[in-house]
């Protein structure tokens, strides 16, 4: 009994020091390493979130739900279509190790690709997650500053809230702060694609408006 309980204090210990050494690592690709290895050894419930760069470039989670660091996972890729993303949560993510899990996807695309192909890879992952038992939260697709993008975005988008209605999903609409005409405002994008610094920020506050009580609420009832 007492050599269980030194473990036990001795691995909390070991945690503790595993996090505050996260805090100063440097290189955002081992944190993120670090987080997410930590992400799949706790018993706290975990936020998953899948996408393209949009997300891949960006690890504000934890602030904007007030979450410890190891409560998100970031597996968003750079440059993935929405059906790699679809493949990847399906052959690469456990039932088991996640609660909620986020997606944004669906600029990234062949030139044959239409809007209907992004939309059916992504009414297949929210499938999949109900049917693990997990809560799919599904985000708007950003418009770009290229006017070639906007009716394939515009119909994308407009599929997307169709599919989460009718399976009783979060839809997150952001595009009416980051966009006008159909096009990202360009005061918050580094390359008419790409989010700054202010587009991230305006992106996250419109994400945690949305977001903050359904989380909250989830995590909850997933693990408490």
């Amino acid at each position: 009994m007492v050599l269980k309980t030194i473990i036990r204090h001795l691995s909390l210990f070991l945690l503790g020091a595993v996090i505050t050494g996260v805090a100063f690592l440097s290189i955002d690709k081992a944190r993120r390493a670090v987080l997410n290895y930590l992400s799949l050894h706790t018993t706290s419930p975990v936020v998953l979130i899948l996408g393209d760069s949009h997300f891949a470039r960006s690890d504000a989670w934890l602030d904007i739900w007030s979450l410890n660091p190891w409560q998100s996972r970031n597996l968003a890729v750079d440059g993935y279509q929405a059906r790699q993303v679809y493949s990847l949560y399906r052959d690469q993510v456990s039932g088991d190790d996640h609660c909620i899990v986020m997606v944004m996807v669906g600029i990234n695309r062949t030139d044959k690709d239409r809007s209907d192909d992004a939309a059916h890879a992504i009414d297949k992952l929210i499938r999949l997650a109900q049917k693990r038992k997990k809560s799919p939260v599904i985000l708007e697709v950003m418009y770009t500053e290229n006017s070639h993008d906007t009716a394939y975005v515009k119909n994308l988008n407009e599929q997307l809230q169709s599919i989460t209605e009718s399976n009783n999903t979060k839809f997150i609409k952001v595009n009416h702060e980051l966009s006008n005409g159909g096009k990202l405002l360009p005061q918050y994008s580094r390359d008419g694609l790409h989010l700054n610094n202010a587009g991230y920020s305006a992106l996250f506050k419109e994400i945690r408006a949305q977001t903050l009580q359904f989380i909250s609420t989830e995590l909850e009832q997933c693990r408490g």
